[in-house]
């Protein structure tokens, strides 16, 4: 199975994961999976990124979710974006969980949008954290959010109506 994620990956213009995708999908070294104390690991987070880099070097943007479970209704959700030779870093931020299911799917949707519409890199990382920890409020695997004021809004941490 390795070897078909490997010639996809080598195919492909971004790869998007966690630790554990990388590291067994691939066969890139990384940290230990398990989400256990991230924010002090964050380098080697950044390392692995480096060392799927040099595996997969037609590859011009990765990223990798963060997530840290404190229990099952709380966890720590962060990410990690490399394009053009830039970090990006969404730091641990807590989030209420409600079904932690489909949180890093909303993330890939998040950062794909954000690629697609054209946004400065830097708010790829921060579209596609909020759209994840969104995902993860609801009981389905997905979220509908209803405009990108939303998405913005909870990066924010801002809950205010507008009218």
């Amino acid at each position: 199975m390795k070897e078909a994620f490997a010639e996809i990956a080598s195919l492909s213009d971004i790869l998007i994961g966690n630790e554990e995708d990388f590291q067994l999908c691939l066969g890139v070294q990384g940290p230990k999976a398990g989400g256990e104390n991230i924010e002090d690991t964050i380098d080697a987070f950044k390392g692995m990124i480096l060392n799927a880099r040099k595996a997969f070097p037609n590859v011009s943007v990765f990223a990798n979710t963060l997530r840290e479970v404190i229990s099952a209704n709380e966890h720590l959700w962060g990410a990690i974006v490399y394009e053009n030779e830039n970090w990006h870093v969404a730091p641990l931020r807590k989030i209420n969980v409600v079904d932690r299911i489909g949180g890093g799917d909303g993330f890939v949707g998040g950062l794909l949008y954000s690629i697609l519409k054209e946004m400065p890199s830097e708010k790829w990382i921060q579209f596609a954290w909020a759209s994840g920890a969104l995902a993860t409020t609801f009981l389905t695997d997905y979220a509908q959010p209803a405009d990108e004021e939303m998405i913005w809004s909870i990066w924010e941490g801002n809950a205010r109506v507008k009218r």
